[in-house]
């Protein structure tokens, strides 16, 4: 292992760490129709995939139904890794807005 490839894995842990979506669906269904496996991590989908992908008018329609999100908490009772879904789909909808008002992706 080289300089270069340490601070690939340190970037890499340092993006992933902390309260991320796995997508494992666990959380599903939402009362309210929120694709939740994968609105909670379209951060990571913007940063790690192709973005366009992620900006289509269907991918936008599903990121606005986080809007109508009552809060019932059912997505964060079943998540096996104890995220706080709520919050963290709010936090992926800002960025979200963010990215297609045109701020830079960092």
């Amino acid at each position: 292992m080289n300089d270069e490839m340490s601070r690939f894995i340190e970037k890499e842990r340092e993006e992933l760490k902390g309260e991320f979506c796995r997508g494992c669906g666990y959380c599903m269904p939402c009362p309210v129709g929120i694709e939740i496996n994968n609105c909670a991590r379209m951060s990571l989908l913007l940063r790690r995939s192709p973005s366009e992908l992620q900006l289509t008018p269907e991918v936008r329609k599903k990121m606005r139904k986080i809007e109508e999100c009552i809060r019932c908490n059912q997505c964060r009772e079943k998540c096996p890794y104890e995220l706080d879904t709520p919050t963290l789909l709010l936090k992926n909808y800002e960025d979200y807005k963010n990215i297609l008002a045109g701020k830079t992706i960092v």
